[in-house]
């Protein structure tokens, strides 16, 4: 009961819509908002990853596609979409569409520093609202090919549905991140914060 109570206090009675069925995105705006309507967005993100783009840029263009491919439906709502690229070595990488492609993936990051590019935008009844770009840096261990073919085995729901095939909340278990740089909601995919910050300033 006091724990309901608590959480009333610091919840936003609004509605929002949610661009993505995220787990993670769901359970973070879960802790701030009253009433979360989840709709999948219709976007293409593969055709804006490129190579040769400012990463940023794409996170947060991708994000704001996301937004404005539900608006029509929901004029008058808040809107929140985000994306997430990683980036190695210079290279774009994207969710693998298979195992076998986790597991390359997995190989390539070991023994190297990776960057994660999470942006969020969000639209107020139709209009432009809120939008940032956060960065992390992690480092990937140099484990051996057989644990990461055992971890991809024991975690496939996980390889396939995140961008670098790993969760930094199984870390403790598996010890296979450090982190150099940056917060939990970033390295989660979802800052949000600061758009938090705001919207309560305003009520």
């Amino acid at each position: 009961m006091v724990n309901q109570e608590k959480r009333r206090k610091h919840t936003i009675c609004s509605k929002v819509i949610l661009a993505s069925s995220s787990e993670v995105r769901i359970n973070m705006l879960n802790q701030y908002f009253t009433d979360i309507i989840i709709v999948p967005h219709t976007a293409n993100e593969e055709k804006h990853k490129t190579q040769k783009e400012n990463p940023e840029k794409v996170a947060l263009r991708i994000a704001k596609e996301k937004a404005l491919s539900v608006v029509e439906n929901h004029p008058n709502e808040i809107i929140i979409a985000s994306d997430q690229i990683l980036v190695c070595e210079n290279k774009v990488m994207s969710k693998p569409k298979n195992l076998e492609e986790a597991t390359k993936k997995l190989l390539f990051l070991r023994n190297k520093t990776h960057r994660l590019y999470s942006s969020i935008y969000v639209m107020k009844k139709g209009e432009f609202y809120f939008q940032q770009v956060k960065v992390a840096s992690l480092f990937f261990a140099n484990i051996t090919q057989k644990d990461i073919e055992l971890y991809v085995n024991r975690n496939k729901k996980t390889v396939l549905s995140t961008v670098g095939s790993y969760k930094i909340e199984e870390n403790s278990v598996y010890k296979f991140l450090s982190i150099i740089e940056g917060d939990l909601e970033t390295i989660l995919g979802f800052p949000i914060k600061d758009f938090i910050k705001k919207i309560k300033h305003e009520k």
